[in-house]
């Protein structure tokens, strides 16, 4: 089994009826998950078999473009989730305000593999998890804002104000979605070299021997936490 994990921003038109379409082809192939669908893009999390989260990703592909998206491919000892979920929602992550894929210009997307290298010539990092995610594991030397909800992050202006704007800001998440807004508001307030973990920290565990990294990571299914290989 596997589950798959993505998202993007992209306009979409007709939320309801592309819902509807899903749910219905979607429970034919037995996928169980969660996709959120909004005006600003989709974010999915789905798990069933390999072949069939690819002809999954092929459903989803005919409603709304797939193009250029990273996708998280994790294997998982059983179907990760119990049902499957197609929800229309206000934003695709909770933060008040809409992204707009022109908004990404600002944001630096790089590998895991670069990653550690940002990390070894003294970037700041900063974990855009709540609390209680960055106490069960983060990378090492990651600045905890201690936001209870993501939408937290506006209030946090005397943590951020005590960082370098100018400095190289590198910021990471479960799975790159919150990273997405926090670049974009960082952005705002002024920070100017601003680089995002690619896939997030799903992505580095699957992809290096997460030399940088300490402890697990919470995810938003049965499976609860994911660990580091090293």
């Amino acid at each position: 089994m596997f589950v798959y994990n993505f998202y993007k921003f992209i306009n979409i038109p007709d939320l309801s009826i592309k819902k509807d379409i899903l749910l219905k082809r979607l429970n034919h192939l037995n996928i169980k998950g969660t996709i959120l669908l909004a005006a600003e893009g989709i974010n999915v999390n789905i798990s069933q078999k390999k072949q069939l989260l690819d002809k999954a990703l092929k459903v989803i592909n005919e409603q709304i473009s797939l193009e250029d998206i990273h996708i998280n491919k994790t294997k998982s000892d059983d179907i990760a989730f119990q049902k499957l979920k197609v929800k229309v929602k206000n934003e695709i992550i909770r933060f008040n305000s809409l992204l707009k894929y022109s908004d990404k210009k600002y944001l630096k997307c790089i590998t895991p593999q670069h990653w550690d290298e940002i990390i070894k010539n003294d970037a700041q990092i900063i974990d855009m998890r709540n609390n209680f995610e960055y106490n069960l594991g983060t990378f090492k030397g990651a600045i905890n804002l201690c936001l209870i909800n993501f939408t937290d992050l506006k209030d946090k202006t005397n943590e951020l104000d005590k960082l370098d704007r100018k400095k190289k800001t590198a910021i990471f998440c479960t799975g790159g979605i919150r990273c997405e807004k926090a670049g974009k508001y960082l952005s705002d307030i002024g920070f100017e070299d601003i680089y995002q973990l690619q896939g997030g920290i799903i992505n580095y565990l699957n992809s290096t021997k997460n030399k940088y990294w300490k402890g697990e990571c919470f995810v938003f299914d049965d499976r609860i936490l994911l660990k580091g290989n090293s």
